[in-house]
């Protein structure tokens, strides 16, 4: 929906969601693409779920996620 335009008004609506998890949403495209990955198919790191993601942030470089998350 970003991709075609949408404002996140929009999509809060059409998603019936708030406009704060869908901001944290599309902060998760920011995610190094191996986590996102792992987590897609439930062999993340114990720990390391969407949810975990969305609440505790993460730092936008890779680098600095792979020794984040290796921390769990």
């Amino acid at each position: 929906m970003i991709n075609d335009g949408r404002a996140f008004s929009e999509i809060v609506q059409e998603e019936g969601s708030s406009k704060r998890r869908v901001q944290y949403v599309v902060d998760l495209a920011m995610l190094v693409p191996d986590a996102l990955d792992a987590i897609d198919s439930g062999e993340q790191i114990d720990g390391l779920t969407m949810d975990y993601q969305i609440r505790s942030g993460f730092p936008a470089i890779w680098s600095d996620q792979h020794k984040r998350f290796s921390a769990l």
